[in-house]
């Protein structure tokens, strides 16, 4: 088969979207199709060096535009996008070929972007199969594009992969669908040494976007009795992190909190095996039980034990034999097994969570299974 991947805007650079992006596309080459990975621009500054064409662990990729950063300047920018949608348009087209199925595959975008390529997809002869992983039209103050997007986006498909219980139960039975959760490469992870710790240490990693989970996270941390440093992992805007540093600031064991902002992925992972536990709320909204946190394939690749409720699809794959499972997103109840844990005896829990891992999360096991769907849309 032939794949065009509509890819996330920054790739091959960017974490949790553009890993699960990655992790598919390897898949596809992995099974021996022809596969680019094609983003109508980049969103990266001119420092982060993003070339305009390139390899990245065997999957080729390509960014549109003729400027392969954002521009500063409006005007530059402007332009670059316009030419980059003309571009994308004109590589889809390009790419096709002949004697083979030929394949559109696209991440979750806009509610007109998927209306465009369902109806260029059409007109020039390639399967239109996308790859969703939330759902935010149900969320309050949802925009317009995602209700629409939500409600509308699985007409427009000829097959989807869902990345949830939550999603396949919402997406019509007509339309053919595949659920495929989390994803990691772990051979890969087992190849990035563990970054040694100091102390006893827990770690949160998320979106400066998840204001509301790292106030929890902030607020467990600082009624526990257990002498712990706490790492956190947090990206966002300037103002974003502006907020982030108040809300330590106001913190008690403020000096026990260690935050890593837009770090390499080498470090992101090193972290993730030299922390003693790894922390996963999730708030019980319709939100978190439809999406599946991509972090917990790496977490349990990486042989750590994680902390998490018993919400979504996380109670589909982890029950307290294999992963530290608290029954509701509750701080004290956070609080409480957290204060229980002996970080000498979780080896059982990390262990039995990376036999999970290896048999649903591992990108090779899941090639497989994908291929074999989008070969029967």
């Amino acid at each position: 088969m032939n794949i065009v991947y509509i890819g996330t805007k920054g790739f091959p650079f960017g974490m949790a979207a553009i890993q699960r992006q990655l992790l598919i596309a390897k898949g596809f080459v992995l099974q021996g199709n022809d596969c680019l990975v094609l983003s109508q621009f980049g969103i990266g500054n001119k420092v982060d060096k993003i070339k305009r064409k390139g390899s990245v662990e065997g999957v080729n990729y390509l960014c549109a535009s003729p400027i392969s950063h954002r521009p500063s300047n409006f005007i530059i920018r402007s332009l670059n996008k316009i030419t980059g949608f003309l571009l994308e348009t004109f590589y889809i087209i390009k790419s096709k070929k002949s004697n083979t199925k030929n394949i559109l595959f696209t991440a979750r975008t806009s509610f007109l972007n998927t209306l465009y390529y369902r109806v260029l997809s059409f007109i020039i002869g390639y399967t239109y199969v996308g790859d969703i992983n939330e759902a935010l039209g149900s969320t309050d103050g949802a925009s317009i594009n995602d209700k629409l997007y939500d409600k509308y986006s699985q007409y427009l498909y000829d097959g989807v992969l869902l990345i949830s219980d939550s999603l396949m139960n919402s997406y019509s039975s007509h339309i053919p669908k595949l659920k495929i959760p989390v994803i990691c490469d772990i051979e890969k992870l087992e190849e990035i040494d563990e970054i040694k710790l100091k102390n006893n240490s827990i770690l949160y990693c998320a979106s400066a976007a998840y204001i509301e989970t790292l106030k929890f996270v902030l607020e467990v941390f600082e009624k526990t009795n257990k002498e712990l440093d706490l790492i956190l992992v947090v990206s966002g805007s300037e103002s974003q992190m502006q907020i982030v540093n108040k809300l330590i600031e106001q913190i008690s064991k403020k000096k026990k909190i260690h935050l890593k902002s837009r770090i390499a992925y080498s470090e992101l992972i090193g972290l993730y095996k030299g922390a003693n536990l790894l922390l996963i709320p999730l708030p019980e909204i319709e939100q978190h039980k439809a999406r599946f946190p991509h972090k917990i394939a790496e977490y349990t690749a990486c042989k750590t034990p994680f902390i998490s409720n018993n919400w979504g699809e996380v109670s589909n794959y982890f029950n307290k034999d294999n992963c530290f499972l608290v029954d509701k997103y509750d701080i004290d109840a956070y609080v409480n097994k957290l204060n229980n844990i002996d970080f000498g005896d979780t080896l059982a829990y990390a262990d039995k969570a990376f036999q999970i891992s290896k048999i649903n999360f591992d990108y090779k096991v899941l090639s497989v299974k994908i291929n074999k769907f989008i070969k029967e849309v």
